[in-house]
């Protein structure tokens, strides 16, 4: 299941977004899965939740299908 290697390098990036903006801690994550990015978008929910911690501990993941193969993370909240 790649999803946990992608759940893994998405934290990796919510860490370093948080800390550029200045954020204590992450309360969503909103994130493009394209219909060819060949993510299962259930498994990476799962996996998202059972990775999180530190500043995304709390975090909610939430996805938006896409056109063609992207996969990235569009935007953060947190305080």
């Amino acid at each position: 299941m790649h999803e946990v290697a992608i759940a893994q390098a998405l934290l990796t990036e919510v860490a370093a977004a948080a800390s550029r903006h200045g954020l204590k801690s992450v309360s969503a994550v909103g994130v493009c899965v394209g219909h060819h990015s060949g993510v299962a978008a259930e498994a990476l929910m799962q996996a998202f939740e059972i990775l999180r911690e530190g500043c995304a501990g709390g975090a909610v993941l939430e996805m938006r299908d896409v056109e063609g193969a992207d996969l990235r993370m569009e935007w953060l909240e947190g305080e």
